[in-house]
């Protein structure tokens, strides 16, 4: 069986018939199973909510600790302060502050206040009042209160408007008399955000229930709205979620406000756009099933094709044979993942081919290495020390001149002789151009000059080795030995805005422009071969190369020359690659 009708029955039998299948049945069971899901995410969501207030409720509570171990505001209640003007300075002194504090630090209080119970403390307005004072309503709760516990309720106001209240007795410093009742208006802030938080938005409805299961709304209008709710309600009072045809109800006790709270929500909010466009939806499930199924016989026929074209061809592959696959390909930029497998492969053969004649010359290369190590047997360090015993000879005999050669000689050999690593820093590789122009300047005299501009910290800046030597033996071979006049050197660097810049220049005779653009067109070409060594431009293009590889970037060498006028070494060094190192 070909891999177009194994795809297309893999197609049929693993995707299409298990989609119908499966299709059919979840349609007839998704609609229940995903209400009761709902149902039971939103009674997550309400216990949450309820969390949420409980931490609330609790955080405000602890209002009273405050204030009951605060011993002025103890003192204050039991009359411990004889005048008024006591009074006032240890309400204004300290106890204001406190209540400050607590309405500060618990943003949903709107009024905090105490009632006094003895008669000779003085009242201030707002702050601490006449127990006489307090609302009848407030009155019957104060009694019910438990010593030591305090107790959250819920007023209605006359525009039927919720309001929290929480109320505690104060007691003296010996918890032995009680001389307050504390009361903490926390007005709806703490409801509204537990119904928000609840998901109470829309056409979902919120109500609070009491222990007995009645409305706690006074208005008779909203009563008989709640009351079809009512019967709901108390006909399940001990399911906390559930669905009664078209109404999803979620209900909760709040044990600190002793109320009940009951969120209803109808069904059809949650599926009314599924219904409206079910039939639509099956409609174009089907015709996309079909025009798919049509799309992917033609698409795996077409990328099977080329699949076996290819298997095929690698078959056909070995060390005699690298001929690369020949097939139609799409135009370069509009290939999908086949062509650009294709095209790969490709290249992976012409690389192996270019790859096997890589490794047949750099075998001979090694040879001739090896042949030049043999020759080359001469331990440095004997070259080092017959320099040396050269240059103390030179200096006994007070002949300065054959010193400074062989000083300066034995530095460039111990430079170029030292093995490791085959970096250094830009100061050293300037420092060792000097030894070099030193020699020659012995040679020519007064046909050769130098300076150098160095314009940037250079012993921070890594190099590769003789990156600007083979640069200046360029000027001197090229420039100074051609012509009997005088020639003048000069190495500047320094920083540019994105990089850092290195120029040599010299005033020799130039290079002819035939020879300069074909120097600049290998070095421009990527793909250009590089000279062997001994030819001509090797080490122009072996610093190019290295500077490449090191910097990375758009770092490179360009070339400037004019016949009798000199020619000018520019190296550009991105700063980024620079900088690390």
């Amino acid at each position: 069986m070909s891999i177009v009708l194994k795809m297309i029955w893999g197609y049929v039998v693993l995707i299409l018939i298990p989609m119908i299948a499966l299709g059919s049945y979840m349609y007839s069971f998704i609609y229940d199973n995903l209400s009761q899901q709902f149902v039971e995410s939103r009674q997550k969501i309400l216990e949450q909510a309820y969390a949420n207030m409980k931490a609330d409720l609790t955080r405000i509570a602890s209002v009273h600790r405050v204030l009951q171990y605060n011993p002025y505001v103890t003192a204050y209640l039991d009359g411990e302060y004889h005048s008024d003007k006591e009074s006032v300075y240890a309400y204004l002194r300290y106890i204001s502050p406190a209540f400050t504090q607590s309405m500060f630090a618990n943003q949903e209080i709107s009024s905090l206040m105490i009632y006094k119970m003895k008669d000779h403390v003085m009242p201030i307005p707002e702050q601490f009042l006449e127990v006489s004072s307090m609302d009848p309503e407030v009155g019957n709760i104060v009694r019910s209160l438990k010593p030591g516990s305090g107790q959250w309720t819920i007023l209605y106001r006359n525009d039927n408007q919720s309001e929290l209240v929480y109320l505690q007795s104060l007691y003296n410093t010996l918890i032995t008399e009680k001389i307050g009742i504390l009361q903490i208006h926390a007005g709806d802030e703490l409801l509204r955000k537990f119904y928000q938080a609840a998901g109470v938005e829309g056409n979902w409805r919120a109500y609070l229930l009491s222990e007995t299961g009645n409305s706690l709304l006074t208005d008779e209008k909203l009563l008989k709205e709640v009351k079809p709710i009512l019967r709901l309600v108390n006909s399940n009072p001990q399911t906390s979620s559930f669905i009664d045809r078209k109404t999803i109800v979620n209900q909760m006790y709040l044990e600190e406000l002793d109320v009940r709270v009951v969120i209803v929500g109808q069904i059809s909010d949650v599926f009314h756009a599924i219904r409206e466009k079910e039939m639509v939806i099956v409609a174009v499930i089907v015709g996309l099933l079909t025009i798919f199924s049509v799309s992917y016989y033609f698409l795996a026929s077409f990328i099977a094709k080329r699949i076996l074209q290819m298997a095929r061809h690698m078959r056909s592959v070995n060390d005699g044979n690298l001929k690369p696959m020949i097939v139609k390909l799409e135009r370069p930029g509009k290939q999908d993942e086949i062509g650009f497998l294709i095209v790969t492969y490709n290249n992976m053969i012409d690389r192996m081919e270019k790859l096997i004649n890589n490794v047949h010359r750099a075998e001979l290369r090694n040879k001739e290495a090896a042949y030049r190590v043999l020759q080359a047997q001469i331990k440095p360090h004997f070259l080092y020390n017959t320099l040396e015993t050269i240059r103390m000879l030179a200096e006994t005999n007070n002949d300065k001149e054959v010193a400074d050669i062989s000083f300066w000689f034995g530095k460039l050999m111990r430079y170029s002789l030292t093995t490791g690593k085959d970096v250094t820093m830009l100061d050293k590789e300037i420092e060792i151009i000097r030894f070099y122009l030193n020699i020659h300047k012995k040679r020519l005299q007064e046909r050769l000059t130098y300076d150098f501009a160095v314009m940037l910290d250079a012993s921070s800046m890594p190099c590769p080795k003789f990156i600007l030597q083979p640069l200046i033996e360029n000027c001197i071979v090229h420039s100074v030995s051609n012509v009997l006049r005088h020639v003048r050197i000069r190495m500047e660097a320094y920083e540019e805005m994105e990089e850092v810049r290195i120029v040599i220049s010299d005033n020799g005779v130039g290079i002819p422009p035939e020879r300069l653009r074909e120097i600049r067109s290998r070095l421009d070409a990527c793909d250009a071969g590089i000279p062997q060594e001994g030819e001509s431009g090797w080490g122009l293009y072996n610093v190019a190369a290295r500077v490449k590889s090191f910097y990375g970037g758009s770092s490179r060498l360009e070339i400037e020359s004019e016949l009798g006028k000199g020619t000018v070494f520019t190296l550009y060094l991105t700063r980024r690659t620079v900088n690390a190192g």
